[in-house]
């Protein structure tokens, strides 16, 4: 009789279980990088660590644009609920809280230790709430390391070497100004034409960071790569409102433990992919050399008072000011 009682509630319990998972919410997170980018990797680590604790929800990371090309369709998806969970760029993300455009000011963190100290801090729990009035839940920062530049004609030691390089940059104002204060002649194109325009020489050259010029093969098409460190803007994760108060207190409070601990493991991936990726570099025959950093620190300075004008230097003097 005991046995059979027991056979019973152990079939009970697995009906339960099984019900439980299968009616278990699925949060997708959009992301544009390839499956094999390291944001990626990161983001697929959080989902596990999440799926394994059976909380009712699951996670599962779409990479390569499966949900839209564009990271401003992403944030425009959350704010709707059409999106339920991405990692972005700072960048876009400007476009719906301009204080965001703070991360793309050049030189901002000094190194590794100060970018964790600052967004591990109150002026990241800051800017994370802020997306709260934009229809969105703040939950990690990512790294992509410092962008640096590239180009196939002089190694970049001082701003004067900049002198009729025309560089590739994102379509931002302020990163613009920011090359053409260091120097160069800032030329705004789309990503994905930019092997093109190297190769053909309608452009000398470009700017970012280790991994993906070593990812997009620029090495191909440019021989030098100077580390410049001039802009190292973050990226964000981020999900829809709708689909954060939707979610039980228990959940939330899972997926926000799980959050700081991708942010630190992502941080901390991003710093061994890109030693990594400049060994790889050096491999392919990019000849790599180390700029005079302060001296273009200096010639950027200019290009903070657009910032300061509109949203005032508070923020800016906490980032530079944290030790």
């Amino acid at each position: 009789m005991f046995n059979k009682i027991t056979k019973i509630l152990v079939t009970l319990l697995f009906v339960l279980s099984f019900t439980s998972y299968a009616n278990a919410q699925t949060i997708r997170i959009a992301s544009v990088s390839g499956p094999s980018h390291h944001h990626n990797t990161a983001l697929n680590w959080f989902a596990d660590k999440l799926n394994k604790q059976n909380i009712g929800v699951t996670f599962k990371v779409l990479a390569g644009g499966q949900l839209g090309k564009s990271e401003r369709a992403y944030i425009e998806g959350m704010q709707q609920g059409t999106i339920q969970m991405a990692q972005v760029s700072t960048g876009p993300m400007a476009g719906f809280v301009g204080e965001f455009d703070i991360f793309s000011l050049p030189y901002m963190f000094r190194d590794t230790k100060h970018f964790k100290k600052v967004l591990k801090g109150p002026i990241g729990d800051k800017f994370l709430a802020m997306l709260d009035a934009k229809g969105m839940k703040g939950l990690a920062w990512f790294d992509n390391g410092y962008r640096n530049m590239f180009n196939g004609k002089k190694p970049i030691n001082e701003p004067s070497d900049m002198a009729g390089l025309k560089i590739r940059v994102m379509k931002s104002p302020l990163m613009v100004n920011t090359v053409n204060a260091m120097g160069g002649s800032a030329t705004p194109m789309a990503y994905g034409e930019l092997y093109t325009a190297l190769q053909q020489g309608v452009l000398d050259g470009g700017e970012n960071a280790a991994g993906n010029v070593l990812n997009d093969k620029f090495f191909e098409v440019s021989k030098f790569y100077s580390i410049t460190q001039h802009f190292r803007p973050p990226g964000v994760v981020v999900m829809s409102k709708k689909t954060w108060d939707s979610l039980n207190s228990k959940q939330q409070a899972a997926i926000e433990k799980a959050a700081a601990e991708l942010q630190e493991y992502e941080i901390d991936l991003t710093t061994k992919i890109v030693n990594d990726a400049m060994k790889s570099l050096k491999g392919k025959g990019m000849k790599i050399n180390k700029a005079n950093v302060p001296a273009f620190a200096k010639a950027v300075k200019p290009v903070y008072k657009s910032y300061s004008d509109k949203y005032g230097s508070g923020d800016i003097d906490a980032i530079l000011g944290t030790k």
